[in-house]
This record gives structure tokens, sequence and C-alpha cells, in this order.
């Protein structure tokens, strides 16, 4: 699934999710563990904003947040390509931002509690499973 946000005032930034989402990741990140780190988010996005007491604005620890901007690095990075295959921008995008920090220090500002919502909704609608199964599945039999 493909999805553009607008980041910040006035610029577009384009995300894509898909099931190479994970062999992508391990390849950007080699010692990354994308599955922890989304489930970290997942989280996060569903406790966001709130302290122990349900108020709002909880700081997010640094470790939440660099999961954050490794994967919207890698979306965007997805985003660039209609497939698997590295194109052209890829390698640009990769020259001109060798790593996450580099890229996200082109922003002015943004919030993350504006952002992270629609990355995991964009992750997310990749695992929704798009049928149902045609014959239910027999338990196996009781020894």
């Amino acid at each position: 699934m493909i999805k553009t946000i607008e980041v910040e005032e006035g610029r577009l930034v384009t995300f894509k999710a898909s099931a190479f989402s994970p062999i992508a990741y391990n390849m950007i990140y080699p010692n990354g563990d994308f599955i922890g780190d989304m489930k970290v988010l997942e989280e996060t996005n569903r406790d966001m904003g709130k302290d122990d007491e349900g108020k709002k604005d909880k700081a997010l620890p640094l470790p939440v947040y660099q999961y954050f901007i490794r994967i919207a690095y890698l979306f965007h990075y997805q985003a660039l390509a209609p497939s698997p295959a590295q194109t052209d921008e890829q390698r640009k995008f990769l020259l001109e931002y060798p790593d996450p920090w580099s890229w996200i220090d082109t922003f002015d500002t943004f919030s993350i509690y504006t952002i992270l919502p629609e990355i995991m909704e964009l992750y997310l609608s990749n695992e929704i499973q798009k049928s149902q199964a045609k014959k239910a599945v027999p338990a196996p039999p009781v020894k």
C-alpha cells in the first residue's frame, strides 16, 4: 500500500509498505528486527500520548523515536520504486541520505503524534487478511 502524508506544512512525503518491507529493512539495517520494532511502534501508537495516569503528552522514549525514524525512512525508500528491484531514484536517495538521521534532519519540525498513526495504518493494512478461508479447518482429534 502507498500513502502520501503531509509531514510538515506544504511538504508531502510518500510512503510504501509491502510484504517486501521486512526484507528491505534487513538489507538497510543488517542487525535490525523489523517485526520487533513494528510491535514496539504498534504498542506506542495504541498508548500514544498517555502517561501512567491517562493524561496526554507523554514523552516518547528515545528508542521508540529511533524505530519510528528508521521505519519512516524505509517506507519512503520503498515508495521510490514500483518493485523490490532498486531504482536509480533509490540509489540517489541512499547517496544523498545514507542514514535515516541525515534524511530526518531535512525536516524543520513535525508531530510524531500525527505521523505515527498514519504509518501504522499503512503497515497494518498489509496484514489484514484479504479473503475468507473457503473451508473451515477442522480441529485435531482429542486424544
